[in-house]
């Protein structure tokens, strides 16, 4: 890999890539991955410790995830108001805590805790509450968070690019001296997240999954949220010692992309990170697996519908060909042409398959999923599943299906790196992997000289016929749900005014404002009408050789409801000449992606991939749009899978809630959600009915997008040479309109759901009609009030009362100008705190608590 040794921070890079990265290593061992992108004034970052859930002691599990909680709530100077007293106050109650949980008399146990309570108020009152977030929100930080998992614990920011020192500054003291503060009402946080996930079907079999495949490795012994018994034993001196262990320089990856000098950056890295000491910190070994011979297979009850989880081990990152997995994924489901999309999805045999991969250091896993049709048992999704395994160990695929599969991921790698986060976190996958970059930025010429034969020994090795694990979700009450009991809590007293001298030293250091630049609608987009009711909007693509090409049509779902039945319907059929699973290989083969939207008051056909294919592309979709086919029997079962879909519905608490509800709330009976045929109009309903509307689509009105390199001309002449329109184009369907209601009184609507928490959402209706004042001022209300970190209701509701885990007061504006401004508030909790939660959240809406400065720093961070 060559290195530059003439910069003042020599660095390595790789010749021809991409991404442009700049790998430095400082002097304490801290890895910095540079890759500047001026797509926009923005940087986005991730500081990374290769340290997750696998290195967490076997007795007290959850200390990675609690470490990274635990880095929110500031330091020694961070937060901190009068830290010599809050320090005595918090060794203290880690002392309590070392005693609690090693207490067994629950009497004596209460007593204990009644006094770390009593300390942690005390405690409270000498703390500048979320200061960290506060002060990311001042520098105009968005997406500030983090997560752990298995390997690894990321903390994330998005910064505007003149805000870089002041990041650097913040994350460097963030990282010097954690304090442990409000420590146990962030415990109940944990508390209710761990709850949280005993209601999420996909986490209880991702769970079995790993117990089966990974018996005597951390991956299968503990998992990242921590056993219940432990989290009702917290450590703060464990979480000290963890600290003091893994977060240390040389054990750490600072990433970044986007709008920034390299040199510049790696200059304020090095102030301000570069006095951080190295220490040595165990590495992690690990028990090689024993071979699975025969299929391990687990039962796992949930109210959610049912569906069967099929995993393999395969390499981990550390070997040369774990990327192998992603191709052979990628040849089964590319929701395109895979095995999968052609023979079992393509072919109704199932209403949903899937495969996929989760990539890690030790081992990865690579995974089928599917969800049986009305009537369909798992075990028999299962043997489908495995048919299609089955045919790649005996080379049953076409020759073209790997160079189709390799062209769509660089499709889809060539399109991600316009963008920052993603560029990060492909960095981080490396960091975290041990994976060397020119590897991979070398991986499809790595790829593309594999042979049919490498595939065929690849699944012959790694997907054996008896060495899966398989889980089966089947619906029912699960008998197993542990819950974690809320413990007494006394409000912490946020002192909402309160301003560490670090913050009031950061504020006092403002770099200069950039000059914004705004969309230029009339000099970027080049409008020409062909004739009336059909225009042509060309947009020029500066960073790759692809295109996107629509056909836009302002009515959908609302203007006739067989319309979105039939764009349903559409990706299943042929024509005159092609199968639908020709169709489907042509386009796929030519680097390109065929797709139909339909949304309730707009549709549009969508052309997407390589710019050399588009006009052999146009003409097909032009073919398929007109010489569609009707296919009664295939009808058919888009009817029965449609059932189906509404059926499993009914068992997802999300749509219950986020949309059926909501809807119910805002409409009424009569809503976009309930706008649909019944089973006895489906029924009757004839297949050449619904696929009349997609042949009629050329006689509406319409616009022609196109977004890519050719010229103007060019993308005119390829669409018009076979663009078919009618000479005389008909208006857009009206909509149906759903009238909003006006509601003068609260009113209360709930169902009944099997679960450990409670979701409570709360729909208010604002101003009638589109309303610039209130547009102006919700973004600033949201930032301040109601949603993210430093909002009043998070800080209320979750860090001061330890209510809830997730919790938000959100204010939008309508899309179209007759429609009604909405406020929604949120609030999941445990059903014995719904009582506390609700009062507070209704109490804080009706009394805005107005904090001057808090305000100021939300406007300046809009800004």
């Amino acid at each position: 890999m060559p290195f530059n040794q003439n910069s003042p921070f020599p660095y390595h890079f790789v010749e021809n890539d991409p991404v442009g990265l700049r790998m430095h290593t400082l002097q304490n061992g801290l890895k910095v991955f540079l890759s500047v992108n001026k797509n926009e004034p923005r940087i986005f970052t991730n500081i990374v410790f290769r340290v997750g859930s696998k290195y967490d002691p076997a007795d007290t599990t959850g200390l990675a995830h609690y470490m990274e909680h635990m880095l929110f709530k500031g330091t020694s100077r961070i937060g901190a108001v009068n830290w010599e007293e809050e320090k005595v106050l918090l060794d203290k109650i880690a002392d309590l805590f070392e005693r609690y949980r090693h207490t067994t008399d629950e009497a004596a146990r209460k007593a204990i805790y009644k006094e770390i309570d009593q300390l942690s108020y005390q405690a409270a009152l000498l703390v500048a509450p979320n200061e960290y977030d506060r002060l990311m929100t001042a520098i105009g930080a968005k997406n500030t968070n983090a997560y752990t998992s298995n390997e690894q614990t990321v903390y994330v920011n998005d910064i505007p690019s003149n805000e870089l020192e002041r990041w650097l500054a913040l994350e460097s003291e963030r990282f010097r001296e954690p304090a442990l503060r409000l420590f146990h009402t962030e415990l109940e946080t944990v508390y209710e997240e761990f709850n949280m996930g005993q209601d999420k079907d996909f986490r209880k079999v991702y769970k079995n999954l790993m117990e089966a495949l990974f018996p005597t490795h951390p991956f299968g012994l503990q998992t990242t949220i921590g056993k219940p018994e432990h989290l009702k034993n917290p450590s703060m001196r464990e979480i000290e010692r963890f600290y003091h262990t893994y977060y240390v320089p040389n054990n750490a990856a600072i990433c970044i992309a986007g709008d920034f000098d390299p040199d510049t950056a790696i200059s304020l890295v090095d102030k301000h990170f570069g006095t951080w000491q190295p220490v040595d910190f165990p590495h992690f070994t690990f028990e090689e697996q024993t071979p699975i011979t025969t299929p391990i297979r687990k039962e796992v009850l949930g109210q959610e519908s049912a569906f069967v989880f099929v995993g393999w081990r395969t390499p981990g990152g550390r070997m040369p060909n774990y990327r192998m997995a992603m191709l052979v994924r990628q040849m089964l489901y590319n929701e395109q042409a895979g095995l999968f999309d052609l023979y079992l999805n393509q072919e109704q045999l199932v209403l949903e398959a899937e495969a996929f991969t989760w990539m890690h250091a030790d081992y990865s896993l690579f995974c089928l999923y599917g969800k049986p049709r009305e009537g369909q048992t798992l075990e028999e999704v299962e043997q489908l599943l495995l048919r299609e395994i089955a045919k790649l160990r005996t080379g049953d695929f076409p020759d073209w299906l790997m160079e189709a599969a390799i062209r769509d991921m660089k499709l889809g790698d060539m399109k991600s790196v316009e963008q920052n986060g993603a560029r990060v976190g492909a960095i981080t996958n490396s960091f975290i992997l041990g994976e060397d970059w020119e590897h991979f930025t070398r991986r499809y010429e790595w790829l593309e000289s594999l042979t049919k034969e490498d595939i065929i020994a690849f699944a012959k090795s790694e997907l054996a016929p008896d060495a899966y694990a398989v889980i089966y979700k089947r619906e029912g009450t699960d008998t197993n749900i542990i819950k974690v009991e809320k413990p007494e809590i006394t409000a912490a007293p946020l002192q909402k005014e309160a301003v560490s001298e670090f913050a009031q030293s950061f504020l006092s250091h403002t770099p200069n404002r950039m000059v914004p630049v705004f969309a230029d609608f009339p000099g970027s987009i080049q409008q020409t009408h062909w004739q009336p009711g059909l225009r042509f909007d060309y947009v020029y693509n500066p960073q790759n050789p692809l295109f996107r090409l629509d056909y836009i049509f302002e009515m959908g779902k609302s203007s006739g409801r067989e319309l979105a039945l039939a764009f349903g319907y559409l990706p299943y059929l042929g024509t005159s000449r092609y199968s639908a699973a020709d169709i489907q290989q042509a386009f796929f083969r030519l680097g390109l992606h065929f797709e139909a939207y339909n949304y309730d008051e707009r549709c549009h056909v969508s052309l997407t991939g390589l710019e050399e294919s588009m006009e052999a592309g146009v003409q097909l979709m032009e073919h398929l749009l007109d010489d569609v086919q009707p296919d009664e029997t295939v009808w058919k079962a888009v009817v029965s899978d449609l059932l189906t879909k509404r059926q499993n519905a009914k068992q997802s608490k999300d749509t219950i809630l986020g949309t059926a509800l909501t809807n119910y709330a805002k409409y009424g009976a009569v809503s976009p959600f309930t706008w649909r045929l019944s089973e006895a109009a489906l029924q009757q309903l004839g297949a050449d009915e619904v696929l009349d509307w997609v042949k009629q689509l050329h006689t509406f009105e319409h616009r022609v997008y196109y977004y890519g390199q050719l010229s103007s001309e060019a993308a005119q002449t390829i669409v018009k040479r076979h663009h078919k329109v009618a000479d005389n184009l008909r208006p857009p369907l009206p909509p149906k309109i759903f009238t909003e209601l006006e509601t003068t009184q609260n009113e209360v609507l709930f169902t009944h759901f099997p679960q450990v928490q409670n979701d409570i959402l709360m729909v208010s209706r604002g101003t009638s009609g589109f309303n610039m004042d209130e547009h102006r001022i919700h973004d600033l209300y949201n930032e301040y009030f109601g949603y993210g970190l430093s909002s009043i209701v998070f800080q209320e509701i979750r860090e001061s009362k330890a209510l809830a885990y997730s919790t938000y007061a959100y204010y939008n504006s309508p899309v179209r100008k007759d429609r009604a401004h909405y406020l929604r508030a949120y609030v999941g909790t445990q059903p014995d705190k719904v009582s506390d939660a609700m009062p507070a959240l209704t109490h804080l809406m009706e009394n805005m608590p107005v904090v001057k400065d808090s305000i100021e720093q939300a406007r300046i961070s809009l800004l």
